[in-house]
């Protein structure tokens, strides 16, 4: 273990010595200034307190006018005469003298009365709240009093008064914000990753460390190691500018850094060009970021909030606590994500595979095919399938965050469909390889390779239902993507499925993989839908 970890931090090293080479005295100022621009950004977000129009509207007031403490409305006093003057000339929008509010003839106008009636009916029920006892009628007080002190027992301390009417629901847009704002770095890291990957592939400096006698998991983790620490560093030091615990940031952001990393490391060894892995990495940070910020948006309204890290650190930054079942379950599936791609990765690094012009379907079939031990293929079977769903997991929870901007049932049925196409790929996608390399070709030992693929897939869900908070294991997310139900049941269903696109695929042949696909992803859609009770029997 010694020797492992000091041959990984020795590439470690060198990795580091390659990447300051790669900036030039020209672009290491560029590089350092986009760096010092993020943390700016986060510095005036964190000082602007929210996202709130300043100074949008020129008001003019009267001497005997109202106050205005509103940052969206330049106050300035004026005479009644000096009001309509501006008004005429269009040096303001509104004028408030002490009994009428008079708007210029504009939209910008109209819009400035309606944040104005808005301010001040607030601002004057507050004064009432206020300057009246609570025994008056209006406004509407409520007491609230901490939970599980009775209220014959309770002190003043303990007791809070509330006013409905001023209340504000719990809107999370300026910890979205802060906690986005993390995400900059975190894929600047990862583009640099890529593209330092694929320069070294395309110059062959690759194949000189693959013919040393270093494996390649030491390869990848002393590569990767740089870049996850930096990544880190830079996280906890915009938490520590926008307000927040920088170690608690690290922690809910490692899963995150884990992950792009691992991303941008499958895609250089996948892809050979510059342009295709630009383009698969540009689609992977959208649909990443999409899938991050979309269920933060929720938090305070559905605990499917909580499938983001990014929800983790809208908390920190509201001074919220989370539990450890919340944090599990935004990041257990990303770490075993970046497991998962650490390891494919460490078994399709070699000349042969990365030498291969491929479809892309074609280079992760042969991935997943390298990922499987020869030698015990009924168990390999059964780990592969264990060991995606991590993955299939994840595609669906973004399927989800897609589909919850869509009408209801336009997105039940697009995730379903999703659902269907990703479990069955997953499922079957090993014991294709071994059929089309001819390691088996007996309908028995097929049946018996669907079984134990849809054990190990079973096994996975029931695991990532278990560390799951319980509002998301029992919402539509785990009926329609996990099949919670009966275990039995569950079982055989996937046994079904995962035998019919098997069995198929030994009598028609590995290139008829996709209508083998379809026969056994209808009969696996019907079922859905059965089960949903969309369609009766």
């Amino acid at each position: 273990m010694k020797a492992f970890l000091g041959t990984s931090l020795a590439i470690t090293n060198r990795e580091l010595t390659r990447l300051r080479s790669r900036f030039s005295d020209r672009s290491r100022p560029l590089v350092l200034g986009a760096l010092v621009l993020v943390l700016l950004v986060s510095y005036v977000s964190y000082r602007q307190q929210g996202i709130r129009g300043r100074a949008i509207y020129n008001v003019g007031v009267s001497s005997d006018g109202p106050t205005l403490n509103d940052p969206r409305f330049r106050a300035r006093t004026m005479s009644p005469s000096e009001g309509h003057a501006a008004l005429a000339e269009g040096r303001i929008d509104v004028y408030i003298d002490s009994a009428n509010v008079i708007p210029r003839d504009t939209e910008k106008a109209q819009y400035a009365v309606g944040a104005l009636r808005l301010y001040l009916e607030t601002t004057e029920l507050a004064r009432i709240a206020e300057d009246y006892p609570a025994s008056e009628g209006f406004p509407f007080r409520v007491g609230v009093t901490s939970f599980p002190i009775p209220e014959d027992l309770a002190t003043e301390r303990d007791k809070e008064v509330v006013v409905p009417s001023l209340m504000q629901p719990p809107m999370p847009f300026e910890g979205v914000l802060k906690a986005s704002l993390h995400l900059f770095p975190i894929f600047l890291v990862g583009m640099f990753f890529t593209s330092g990957l694929m320069e070294e592939r395309r110059e062959r400096r690759i194949s000189v460390l693959l013919a040393s006698p270093i494996s390649s998991l030491q390869i990848i983790l002393g590569k990767v190691l740089p870049y996850l620490l930096f990544a880190l560093v830079v996280v906890m030091a915009m938490a520590t500018v926008l307000g927040g615990n920088p170690l608690l940031a690290a922690i809910i952001f490692v899963p995150v850094i884990c992950f792009v990393l691992s991303v941008t490391l499958m895609v250089p060894l996948i892809y050979r060009s510059f342009m295709d892995t630009t383009f698969i990495s540009m689609f992977v940070t959208v649909a990443t970021t999409l899938y991050l910020v979309f269920p933060a948006m929720l938090l305070g309204f559905s605990d499917l909030a909580y499938i983001s890290p990014l929800s983790l650190a809208v908390e920190m930054y509201q001074d919220n606590a989370f539990s450890l079942r919340a944090y599990l379950t935004a990041a257990l599936p990303m770490l075993l994500m970046f497991s998962i791609f650490i390891y494919i990765g460490s078994r399709i690094l070699n000349e042969e595979y990365l030498s291969r012009h491929r479809p892309i379907y074609r280079k992760l079939a042969e991935a997943v095919y390298m990922a499987m031990d020869l030698r015990r293929p009924y168990l390999s079977t059964f780990l592969v399938s264990l060991g995606l769903i991590p993955m299939v997991y994840l595609i669906q929870l973004v399927a989800l965050t897609f589909a919850l901007n869509f009408p209801l049932r336009l997105a039940l049925g697009g995730v379903l469909a999703a659902s269907v196409v990703v479990e069955e790929v997953a499922k079957s996608g090993g014991i294709a390889m071994l059929i089309e390399e001819r390691r088996v070709n007996k309908v028995l030992p097929v049946v018996l390779l669907a079984f134990l693929s849809a054990l190990g897939f079973l096994i996975g869900e029931k695991l990532l239902l278990m560390v799951s908070i319980q509002s998301v294991s029992e919402s539509l997310l785990s009926a329609v993507l996990l099949n919670a139900g009966k275990l039995w049941i569950t079982l055989a269903a996937h046994w079904v499925f995962t035998a019919i696109l098997a069995l198929l695929l030994l009598w028609w042949g590995p290139r008829r993989y996709r209508y083998a696909l379809a026969v056994a992803g209808a009969v696996h859609l019907m079922y859905n839908l059965v089960v949903l009770g969309v369609v009766s029997l």
